[in-house]
C-alpha cells in the first residue's frame, strides 16, 4: 500500500475533499510512503516527489494536460522508476521498490519534520533550476542527481541514495 501524502496545495490541485483523504499507516516499502508538494518555475507547475523515508526526491513538470487524481500516482511511479534507472539499479531492484505500491491513497502531510525537508529540497531544486537557466535550459536529471546526493542533517549527514541502497542495495553500475 502507498499513501501519497499531499501537501493542501496538492490537494487543492487534485480536487481532494478532506474525507477522500486516508489516515495514513506506516509503510513496509522499502522507499515508504512519499511526500508531494507543488511549486513554480516561471510559468510551470514543477511537482516535487519525496520518499519519506529516505528522502530522495524528483521532480517532474506539468505538461499541457493538468495532474488529476487519477494521472499522479502513475506520474510518480514512473518517476521513481526511471529515477532508479538512471542510478543504475537492475530490473529487479525497481520492481522490489514498486511492486509494494501496487494500490495507493491520498493521505494528509502528518511530519512537520519531513515537510520541512520536502520544503528544503523545492527551495533547493528552484534555486538550481533558475542557476541553469530555468527549465528550458537547465539539466534537470543532472539537478535531481545532485540533490540526492546533497548531505542531509536528519539523515545524519549522509545522503539520499545512502539510504536508498541502504534499502534496495547497491546499484548495477555506479555514477
Amino acid at each position: 500500500m502507498l499513501y501519497l501524502k499531499c501537501t493542501a496545495e496538492i490537494q487543492k490541485v487534485l480536487k481532494l475533499s478532506k474525507a477522500s483523504l486516508a489516515e495514513a499507516q506506516p509503510s513496509t516499502a522499502p522507499l515508504g510512503n512519499w511526500y508531494i508538494n507543488r511549486f513554480k518555475v516561471g510559468r510551470n507547475n514543477c511537482f516535487v516527489f519525496m520518499s519519506e523515508n529516505t528522502y530522495l526526491s524528483f521532480i517532474m513538470y506539468q505538461g499541457k494536460k493538468p495532474v488529476t487524481a487519477t494521472t499522479l500516482p502513475n506520474m510518480m511511479l514512473a518517476g521513481i522508476a526511471q529515477l532508479l534507472e538512471m542510478r543504475g539499479y537492475s530490473d529487479a531492484a525497481i520492481d522490489s521498490a514498486l511492486t509494494p505500491y501496487h494500490s495507493g491513497l491520498f493521505a494528509k502531510t502528518d511530519s512537520r519534520s519531513v515537510l520541512g525537508v520536502l520544503n528544503d529540497l523545492v527551495v533547493c531544486y528552484r534555486a538550481m533550476i533558475e542557476v541553469d537557466g530555468g527549465l528550458q535550459s537547465c539539466n534537470l536529471t543532472d539537478i535531481i542527481m545532485k540533490i540526492n546526493a546533497m548531505p542531509q542533517r536528519t539523515l545524519q549527514w549522509t545522503h539520499a541514495w545512502d539510504a536508498v541502497q541502504a534499502k534496495l542495495g547497491n546499484p548495477e553500475s555506479k555514477h
